[in-house]
């Protein structure tokens, strides 16, 4: 069954006559007596029995035991133990360099290799693939194949676990990249959309319920989708038959087992014992073994007997350093974010962008920009011109609070949205940029909160016009003086228009170790607060 189809599971095996299945049995007879004469010999011919243990990812090590219980009954001379360990607690150990950490591992993915790798931990790679497992987007009985996993992904559906422990959702994250030439989603657009789906992770990572339980709980009316292996899916259609799978009409990944030797001056590859279970698992009746377990061979071929997706077209992998940037994102995404909106309010933001004034894009932006954060963000808004306030160049319209807090009868979210409106009616005067760019940075420094990511986004379409404001070099002296380590606050300076001073907005931003931004077009704001995030 091709990709971007509704998958089959063990339902679907057909009856078979009578007098074939009398041939089969005779046929299983003859070799089962064959092998037992066979196996006899050759436990009598070994004259040792080179030993193995396998540590393995939970998901795998059952058929691994299966294969060394077979092996055992063939009479093969090896001696293999699989104990189960999550990878992401192996990988752990192997960081700490604990004493216990295994010799031989089996992680659920060959993406763990490059985290090695990045850690500076050397691995040699035994079996690139001892199986493999296409990743799904699991869902209720309505669930349909998206175009691609980016359309996936921006769809506000999909589900994920921790990218840096759960290999399944560490791969749908990275796929939009893998299939950038058939989508025609740019680099930009992909490291745009980590920033919703980071930050609305980070607002639930606390309450976020185990894959296996997410499934368990799909009805029929279900429309989330959780990025799985096959044979996560297919387990759980057992105890729940409403749990249906897709994949992406631009393919998908092979989630890949590969053995690895992790131990510093071990000779892992020169094993009897390791060469021998190879062998087997490369045989038939290897694949037999892991087909058993929902599990497909190295090669990625669907499982027999119509079960599971079929044929999937597999995606280039991304390079390892494309993998790390965009874990490494992640990581950084889902501290949530604390920022105070400082907003040029002067004159110029009435001039004409096209149909409306920069004001009306700017906060139009700004709106839709409040949607896309999640509840536990704290967000807060100041307008500015000199004169705006009460003797002073700014004003502030709402405090620095988090988008789900009550104020009033309404919620922060709200009195923001309500304000954006407002600000438009605020409009005039000069520009009084250096004066309130340091009450906004005091301001931020004072409602510091350790868990978030703490900034003053700053946005201008014009040069400092206040002649009793202080000046650029002494607010750049004041911004360096007073930067704290233990209280870090930065700036994002975001210049709109032509008419931005650009050159003092970096100035400003660099004094705070922040970053200035360009938005020719009010627009562009939306963006350009991404590429802020992305770059904190």
């Amino acid at each position: 069954m091709s990709a971007g189809h509704h998958a089959r599971d063990r339902e679907s095996t057909s009856r078979r006559p009578l007098v074939i299945g009398l041939v089969v049995l005779a046929a299983v007879l003859a070799a089962l007596i064959t092998r037992e004469a066979v196996s006899s010999d050759e436990a009598a011919a070994c004259t040792s029995r080179p030993e193995a243990t396998i540590v393995a990812a939970p998901g795998l090590a059952p058929a691994l035991k299966d294969v060394a219980a077979a092996m055992t009954e063939e009479g093969r001379c090896s001696r293999i133990t699989v104990k189960a360990q999550e990878s992401s607690t192996v990988f752990a150990q192997l960081l700490a360099t604990d004493e216990d950490s295994p010799t031989l591992w089996v992680p659920d993915s060959d993406v763990w290799v490059d985290q090695l790798a990045a850690e500076g931990i050397e691995t040699e790679v035994l079996a690139a693939a001892l199986a493999s497992s296409p990743i799904v987007l699991a869902g209720g009985p309505s669930t349909t194949a998206p175009s691609n996993w980016f359309a996936a992904l921006s769809s506000g559906r999909v589900v994920m676990a921790d990218p840096q422990a759960d290999s399944a959702s560490a791969m749908a994250l990275v796929a939009p990249r893998a299939e950038r030439e058939t989508s025609g989603v740019s680099d930009a657009e992909v490291q745009a959309r980590l920033v919703p789906l980071a930050q609305h992770y980070g607002e639930r990572a606390s309450a976020q319920q185990p894959v296996a339980e997410r499934l368990a709980a799909v009805s029929s009316t279900t429309k989330q989708m959780v990025p799985v292996s096959e044979q996560v899916w297919l387990e759980a259609r057992r105890a729940n038959r409403r749990v249906h799978a897709v994949v992406p009409q631009t393919g998908t990944f092979l989630q890949r087992y590969p053995l690895l030797g992790v131990s510093a001056g071990t000779d892992a590859g020169d094993s009897p014992a390791v060469a021998e279970f190879l062998d087997y698992l490369s045989r038939p009746q290897g694949a037999l073994v892991l087909a058993d377990h929902d599990l497909r061979d190295k090669t990625g071929a669907a499982l027999p007997g119509g079960v599971g997706i079929g044929y999937v077209s597999e995606l280039a992998r991304p390079s390892a350093a494309e993998i790390r940037a965009d874990l490494r994102m992640w990581d950084v995404l889902t501290v949530p974010s604390s920022l105070l909106a400082v907003v040029d309010a002067s004159g110029s933001m009435d001039f004409k962008a096209g149909a409306n004034t920069r004001m009306q894009l700017a906060m139009s932006a700004a709106g839709t920009a409040l949607q896309a954060f999640p509840d536990n963000a704290r967000v807060g808004l100041w307008l500015f011109s000199i004169d705006l306030g009460d003797g002073t160049d700014h004003r502030e319209l709402v405090p620095l609070r988090r988008l789900d807090k009550s104020v009033g009868s309404d919620t922060q979210r709200d009195t923001l949205r309500s304000w954006l409106g407002k600000a438009l009616d605020l409009t005039g005067g000069g520009t009084g940029l250096y004066d309130t760019t340091l009450a906004a940075f005091r301001s931020a420094q004072k409602d510091y909160d350790p868990d978030y990511f703490n900034a003053v986004v700053l946005l201008s379409d014009g040069a400092n016009d206040d002649p009793g404001s202080m000046r650029q070099a002494d607010l750049l002296k004041a911004l360096r003086d007073e930067a704290d380590p233990e209280r870090p606050v930065r700036i994002i300076a975001i210049g709109i228009s032509e008419d931005a001073d650009m050159k003092s907005l970096e100035k400003i931003a660099e004094a705070t170790n922040g970053g200035a931004y360009e938005a020719r077009d009010p627009r562009d704001i939306l963006e350009v607060i991404s590429k802020a995030l992305l770059a904190r």
